[in-house]
């Protein structure tokens, strides 16, 4: 039997195609603006369609309920984090300069507009049963690439050490992020983050901090 040739789509196909991608890329954006400026609480689903100027029934139709939409902003805001990630490299061979490199990588993330939005609905939907699974998944597969990362760009020391330096390095710029989104920017951060790259040259190399 001929194998069936593959029919290309029509106009009117590919006009549809490009219409549902435009109307979810404004829903997802919207639902992040949203989440960002009242929290993920007052961010109803009858916010979010009136700031899209778009009916529930046709955010429904694409993301099913509000769970599903939140689900659906978390995949994309991890898959952005993981492209960034992707894209870090340390340009110089001195250990300062390319743990400086990790750290203020890692950091740009974080401070991105939306991340602490992303982190509510992580957090959200870690406490749903039928989507808790597949954030955990998604969050072994963040600490997987960042972990591969800092391994990559520090090969001369052992996996466990340059794990316990990303560990903490992670947990501190969390915990900046985190301080930042609550309290406003602080120009300390900077100094914060100096610090923090000493600290783990210091671990690296096996010296008290």
């Amino acid at each position: 039997m001929a194998a069936r040739r593959s029919v290309p789509p029509t106009a009117q196909q590919r006009s549809a195609t490009s219409k549902r991608a435009k109307t979810r890329a404004l829903v997802l954006r919207t639902a992040l603006e949203c989440i960002e400026a009242e929290g993920l609480v007052e961010a109803t689903a009858a916010k979010i369609a009136q700031r899209c100027g778009l009916s529930w029934g046709v955010i429904q139709y694409h993301f099913g309920d509000r769970a599903g939409l939140f689900l659906a902003l978390f995949d994309q805001g991890f898959e952005s984090l993981a492209r960034a990630l992707s894209e870090l490299e340390a340009p110089s061979s001195k250990l300062r300069d390319r743990l400086a490199t990790l750290v203020e990588g890692t950091w740009s993330l974080m401070e991105r507009p939306g991340y602490r939005a992303l982190l509510e609905v992580q957090l959200q939907l870690s406490r749903d049963p039928s989507h808790a699974p597949n954030i955990q998944r998604r969050g072994r597969e963040m600490r997987g690439q960042l972990r591969e990362l800092w391994r990559k760009t520090l090969p001369e020391y052992t996996p466990s050490r340059v794990d316990r330096a990303e560990r903490l390095a992670t947990v501190s710029l969390r915990g900046m992020a985190l301080e930042r989104a609550i309290g406003g920017a602080r120009r300390a951060h900077a100094r914060e983050r100096r610090v923090l790259v000493e600290a783990l040259e210091a671990l690296l190399r096996d010296e008290t901090p």
